[in-house]
């Protein structure tokens, strides 16, 4: 049975391989997935300039706000299914499946249209100029329109790997990205240079990216549901098990709690760097600029943070099915793996994004149309990322609390970095220094969180061996 191979799979085999197995996946699943925005930005740096690049950091708010309701479901659905799955109640597993998709549906039919009513005021509120908003109205309103797909081609996909198909996850991730970068130039730009011809385009800028990622999630989530139709899953989805299930849903959304105050905090922020930015800057030209340069800056660092997030949803089922099972050794062991590989990754990578910065953005304009934003943003990035290397540890220790059903701990340590540290430090250190101050407010929040993942971890650490000593 599908349940018996789960049990002799997360809970006996050994660990390192395992979560190697869960984990490349949803790492390279993660990284084409960002590909959605890094390939989106850098046809429309190159066709648009600042002006469009400034636009779609724009978007970041409303975007990631749009993520958050899903990650509240979505995460907290593959959360309760991987600990149901461990205790053995495959039925309670399906009905967490059926209310994600039903409340998918509520969302998309309910508040989305709406936005997509007033998305100007929205983006004006987040820190927009005329300029910007011309060009990310339009973006908006078509991912408004058509947020169920996104939400089913994503959300769920943590989901499958909880069931056991983390290989199919993957397949999904690559589906939509790799559709998306073909069709992409074919909708932004007027002709296409194929090798030895030109094929014409559509010309559509910004919003012809916008449409290419809503067909390539579109073909993501009929595979997505195919598989939870099919025979192999272990938790097959019926129509009469979407709707609403009252005895669970508050389970479910408190466990996606975490994600969820994340993302809309991370909007927050997204925000208040606009604002700032604003208010800050000599003249409006020169705040478009820094706004071109932090949607750059956040679109790598979403680049660098994918593949430690990749991991943290490859130890999520492993986590969650130990923890129903009562396996706390395992769970340690999990867990001390896995903050190894994603504080190695974020190192790295973010020593090499400090070294070759300008390499970079030149990567996301010509330097004919944006000469001044070359010349400020690798400073800009260079300061960003300057407390960056030890975050890989602090998001595994993060999601471990969350996979483990501790959304309490996970919630705190998800406000600590932003809320409660980068947004107070933003709103007082340009007081003293100026423009430059609310760069430098990132990596002192991103050194102090990263202690106070520390002490989280140590104190977990001493409780499994509290607990493993008496079994």
């Amino acid at each position: 049975m599908a349940s018996d191979r789960l049990v002799k799979e997360l809970g006996r085999y050994p660990i390192a391989p395992l979560l190697w197995k869960y984990s490349l996946p949803s790492i390279v699943g993660m990284l084409v997935s960002a590909l959605y925005n890094v390939v989106d930005r850098l046809y429309v740096g190159q066709c648009v300039g600042p002006d469009g690049l400034a636009g779609f950091a724009l978007t970041f708010p409303a975007m990631m706000i749009t993520v958050a309701f899903g990650t509240l479901i979505g995460h907290g659905t593959a959360t309760c299914i991987s600990i149901a799955m461990g205790q053995g109640k495959r039925h309670v597993a399906q009905c967490y499946l059926g209310q994600a998709i039903c409340l998918f549906l509520v969302l998309s039919l309910t508040l989305y249209p709406l936005c997509a009513l007033f998305v100007e005021p929205i983006l004006l509120l987040a820190g927009g100029t005329p300029a910007t908003v011309k060009h990310a109205a339009p973006y908006m309103q078509v991912v408004y329109c058509t947020v169920f797909f996104q939400y089913l081609a994503h959300a769920l996909n943590n989901t499958l790997r909880a069931d056991g198909f983390p290989r199919k996850a993957l397949i999904s991730m690559l589906l939509g990205a790799i559709i998306n970068t073909i069709i992409d130039p074919f909708f932004i730009f007027d002709e296409v240079p194929l090798y030895f011809f030109t094929v014409p385009g559509l010309d559509m800028g910004i919003v012809g990216a916008a449409i290419a990622t809503v067909l390539s999630q579109i073909v993501t989530a009929i595979w997505v549901l195919s598989h939870f139709f099919g025979k192999q899953t272990s938790i097959p989805l019926k129509f009469g098990y979407i709707k609403i299930y009252k005895p669970l849903i508050w389970g479910m959304l408190f466990l996606g709690l975490p994600s969820f105050a994340l993302n809309i905090v991370g909007s927050g922020v997204n925000t208040l760097y606009n604002i700032l930015f604003r208010e800050y800057a000599p003249s409006i030209k020169v705040a478009e600029c820094e706004i071109a340069s932090i949607g750059i800056i956040m679109t790598i660092q979403m680049l660098l943070c994918m593949p430690v997030l990749g991991i943290a949803m490859g130890m999520g089922p492993l986590l969650g099915f130990n923890t129903g099972a009562k396996n706390h050794l395992r769970v340690k062991m999990i867990f001390n793996l896995a903050a190894w590989w994603g504080g190695a990754w974020i190192f790295i990578t973010s020593t090499l994004t400090i070294l070759f910065r300008e390499q970079i953005f030149k990567l996301f304009c010509r330097e004919e149309m944006a000469a001044e934003l070359l010349s400020v943003g690798p400073t800009n990035m260079m300061i960003f990322f300057a407390g960056f290397q030890f975050v890989g540890y602090a998001i595994i220790v993060g999601q471990y609390f969350q996979a483990t059903g501790h959304g309490t701990v996970s919630l705190m340590m998800s406000l600590s970095r932003q809320c409660l540290l980068l947004v107070p430090l933003m709103l007082i250190i340009p007081r003293f220094f100026g423009p430059v101050g609310i760069w430098w407010a990132a990596p002192v929040s991103d050194v102090l969180s990263v202690l106070i993942a520390v002490g989280f971890h140590l104190y977990e650490r001493r409780r499994l061996n509290q607990i493993i000593a008496m079994a």
